[in-house]
């Protein structure tokens, strides 16, 4: 199960909220403001629409088209996955060297979600590269090594996918 975060931790937020929303909004003389004021103002925002997509909904935006704003929502939904010790171990020192690099506070969930980001917008190429791949026959749990070759499989997959549809805006 996911580790929630202590109650009395601070959340680590690097930029200012009232940059954030400057960017959000493209108004960079807002920008310069917020770095002067110690506390934004955001009673006088509107209020924004939240906007469900369908799941399998393709979200990557056309070639030379301005990339829709997401809107925040909150993190409810949890989904459960097992590791061996020795997978999260790696993913462990993978996610402090990574945090170490960048000089932040980063966790697993972060990387996870990073990952799903790229799942979603690599996934029209994701399905492509299924259709062409073919049928694939899961294994039993039992079988160590037998699914152990098909999430290889799938991870080869995936690969291909991601380096063809690139980076997301």
């Amino acid at each position: 199960m996911a580790r929630r975060s202590p109650s009395d931790e601070r959340p680590f937020r690097p930029l200012d909220v009232a940059v954030l929303h400057s960017v959000v909004k493209h108004d960079p003389n807002a920008a310069a403001s917020a770095a002067a004021s110690p506390m934004p103002a955001m009673a006088s925002e509107p209020p924004r629409k939240i906007i469900d997509l369908p799941p399998g909904a393709n979200v990557r935006p056309a070639q030379n088209a301005v990339a829709p704003v997401p809107i925040l929502q909150r993190l409810d939904q949890e989904k459960r996955i097992l590791f061996t010790r020795a997978e999260t171990q790696a993913i462990d020192r993978l996610v402090n060297n990574l945090a170490v690099r960048l000089n932040a506070q980063v966790k697993v969930s972060h990387v996870v979600r990073a990952l799903t980001t790229l799942l979603l917008y690599a996934e029209g190429e994701i399905d492509k590269r299924a259709a062409e791949h073919g049928a694939l026959t899961r294994p039993p749990n039992g079988d160590f090594g037998a699914l152990h070759r098909f999430e290889r499989e799938i991870a080869g997959l995936l690969a291909s996918a991601l380096r063809d549809a690139g980076t997301p805006r």
